[in-house]
């Protein structure tokens, strides 16, 4: 932001820490097969019991699961096909509370390595706007102090500027972290 004639500029930033309000299961799926309806077969057949081992934990969870990944690898031993390795990632939607233990539930019932849990929120929009208030509190004060140390008085806001971001999804803590510039007339005192 260019600096305007008559004007006091300031910037503050801040970081907040936001509390996960969703966790996804990441559960990843091994199978072979000696024909790639095989190892399809196979993965349907592991998913289910995971998944089915989820709910007589939990009966309502998971709330959503969707595939974010599929990779199919042929296997060889000295040139000849000898079958194939179906890897499939899936993520489980629930809430963090009942994630940790529906990981043990899923590793138990043939999840592979490589599963966790990964946390969120539903709604980013109010946690960006704690941290977009918080950098602006920053910076307006910052513009207060730097009017008062220069004999000035601030008058009206010219300009205001907010940047945000806050990660979609982490593995603890999710922080948001937003910079805030603003422009204010001033005066003589």
């Amino acid at each position: 932001m260019s600096e305007l004639p008559g004007t006091i500029g300031a910037s503050g930033e801040a970081i907040v820490p936001v509390s996960a309000d969703v966790a996804w299961l990441r559960i990843v799926l091994l199978t072979e097969g000696r024909t790639v309806s095989d190892a399809t077969s196979a993965s349907a057949q592991r998913l289910g019991i995971v998944l089915d081992s989820i709910r007589e934990t939990e009966p309502m969870l998971p709330e959503l699961v969707r595939e974010d990944e599929r990779t199919l690898t042929p296997q060889f031993d000295e040139g000849h096909l000898t079958g194939y390795v179906l890897e499939r990632v899936m993520r489980a939607q629930m809430p963090p509370e009942a994630a940790g233990v529906l990981l043990d539930v899923a590793i138990m019932a043939g999840a592979a390595p490589g599963s966790g849990i990964v946390y969120g929120v539903r709604d980013a929009t109010a946690a960006r706007a704690r941290a977009g208030e918080a950098a602006l509190s920053v910076a307006v004060a910052s513009a207060h102090a730097a009017a008062h140390s220069l004999g000035r008085e601030l008058l009206d806001l010219r300009e205001a500027e907010v940047d945000c971001e806050l990660p979609t999804e982490g593995a603890g803590v999710l922080m948001a972290a937003a910079s805030a510039r603003v422009s204010f007339t001033h005066r003589a005192r």
